[in-house]
């Protein structure tokens, strides 16, 4: 009975709020987790891992670019996707939480095309600062990698924090400004809990590359194995 009810109550707040697709701006039904579902079958899924240094596709997902990279990119899709634009910047700017959930499938889908074995992996997403995620009410790396937890299974884990309320590292032009903002943000919280670790390192977009790297960097100096840095898109 109460479910019914609650059904019955979904479709009248459907019928009398509509929400909208962030990306086509149609009425959709709140289950759809504010994207229709045309819109989230139009993005391209990529099928491999990347270079993180020069971006080009990883064959066979194994390491042989550049050598000098510490870690693997895997990016789901490619910013330029004007759909994918407009998940990232409603989930961050506009803080529409359930949007979380479409980065995360968007993801989930991309594990299924590369065909990884992640069961010796742990997840590991990156933080926000305290005031920050405060301010928003939630860091959106963290509600991707625990819905790619639950899903596909592998352990959460809350490694890094951040120590540093750096300037967003939207707006910075140039590698080197965004690694200056970047540095020292990043610590461990138990060193022991990444040590001889493998590691996915979420977050939502990777542009420049600085904070992964710094990331990275700091899980590596803690003794993580091998890293695959996890992304809605990349830039």
């Amino acid at each position: 009975m109460i479910i019914a009810f609650n059904k019955i109550k979904r479709v009248i707040l459907d019928a009398l709020f509509s929400p909208i697709c962030v990306a086509c701006q149609k009425n959709i039904f709140s289950s759809e987790k504010s994207i229709c579902s045309d819109c989230f079958s139009k993005i391209k899924i990529n099928n491999a891992l990347f270079c993180p240094v020069c971006r080009a596709r990883v064959p066979e997902n194994k390491k042989i670019c550049h050598f000098n990279s510490f870690y693997l990119l895997g990016a789901a899709s490619d910013y330029d996707d004007p759909i994918i634009q407009s998940v990232i910047h409603f989930l961050k700017y506009k803080k529409i939480k359930n949007l979380s959930v479409v980065a995360a499938e968007i993801i989930l889908n991309y594990l299924k095309n590369l065909n990884l074995n992640f069961e010796n992996f742990v997840i590991v997403p990156v933080p926000l600062h305290k005031r920050k995620e405060f301010s928003r009410g939630f860091n959106q790396a963290g509600l991707i990698a625990e819905h790619i937890s639950r899903t596909a299974g592998v352990p959460f884990l809350l490694a890094l924090k951040r120590i540093k309320n750096n300037k967003p590292q939207v707006g910075l032009k140039g590698l080197k400004k965004r690694e200056k903002n970047i540095k020292d943000c990043f610590a461990i919280k138990n060193p022991q809990s990444v040590s001889g670790k493998n590691i996915i390192l979420v977050d939502d977009v990777f542009t420049s590359g600085a904070t992964i790297n710094e990331t990275v960097k700091v899980l590596k100096s803690y003794g993580a194995k091998k890293i695959i840095a996890l992304v809605v898109a990349k830039a």
